[in-house]
């Protein structure tokens, strides 16, 4: 641990930061992973108080806080935590408020190739259910499941939500940071370029670059996917659905593999292929 950090934590964080910044791509876009980097030498934490500050969040949404009721439990969040950088993507429903209330403040955005995302996002939502969650997954994808298509029964059974649900969200998260995060203060990362960017994240927090660490957290390669056993053409189609903008503008190199799947247009090069990142 880097010595400044070390005396700013045993002296109650009586030290000013050095550099206030949020990760706040969304869910499976390697927020871990950002998080780890800065551990070692920074004051970082991943998804810190999340069920409290999910559940303030919800509140908000359904207008059971004021405005400036989420401002004071942001403020008061802030002067107990102390964070140098955080790294939790359900803040991106309040970062308008953050912006503005911490007018230094930068933001890291990661993001992820959509298809990779909703093979991550449904397999994580198969196999484990953490209680600090379950109030957020129920109500920004099981609340938001309207019914389910004949090709999603197999999510029906499961206990998963709607690939509309799923996919809208994920648009609509990186619709909130082109909304609300002034574009001077956020640097977008694709999850997949993340090793190769510490020279550029350095330079956009005015630090040190030795002082981010390299390390893929919470990675699970080359793992078998929930929804591989859902029909593929009717997955791409939801996919573009929702994510065509966010595919255009972030993976341009995955468009002949979408035009091919929904038989627009041949493939112009045939090694285009999805990218099967490890990192969740």
């Amino acid at each position: 641990m880097d010595i400044y950090d070390k005396i700013r934590r045993k002296t109650g964080k009586v030290l000013p930061r050095r550099f206030h910044c949020y990760c706040i791509g969304a869910a499976k876009t390697a927020t871990t992973s950002i998080s780890s980097m800065f551990e070692h030498n920074f004051d970082s934490q991943h998804e810190a108080n999340i069920q409290a500050t999910n559940h303030n969040i919800i509140d908000y949404l359904e207008n059971k806080i004021t405005q400036e009721q989420m401002l004071d439990y942001l403020k008061e969040r802030d002067q107990q935590l102390q964070l140098e950088l955080e790294s939790t993507h359900s803040l991106i429903y309040v970062a308008n408020e953050l912006s503005s209330l911490f007018p230094d403040a930068k933001f890291i955005v990661t993001v992820r190739e959509p298809m990779d995302w909703i093979r991550s996002r449904i397999n994580f939502h198969f196999k484990k259910h953490p209680p600090e969650w379950e109030e957020y997954r129920q109500f920004f994808w099981m609340d938001k499941t309207e019914g389910y298509a004949d090709e999603e029964a197999l999510l029906k059974e499961n206990d998963l939500a709607s690939l509309d649900a799923y996919l809208s969200q994920y648009a609509q998260h990186y619709s909130l940071v082109a909304k609300n995060i002034p574009q001077d203060r956020r640097l977008i990362i694709r999850m997949g370029d993340i090793s190769h960017k510490n020279a550029e994240i350095a330079e956009f927090l005015g630090i040190k670059a030795s002082k981010i660490v390299p390390e893929h957290s919470n990675s699970q390669p080359n793992k078998a996917a929930f929804i591989d056993q859902l029909d593929q053409q009717f997955v791409i189609q939801k996919i573009w659905h929702h994510c065509q903008d966010l595919i255009e503008e972030f993976f341009p190199e995955q468009i002949p593999y979408y035009q091919e799947m929904l038989g627009n247009t041949p493939v112009t090069n045939p090694d285009t292929k999805m990218e099967q990142e490890g990192i969740q």
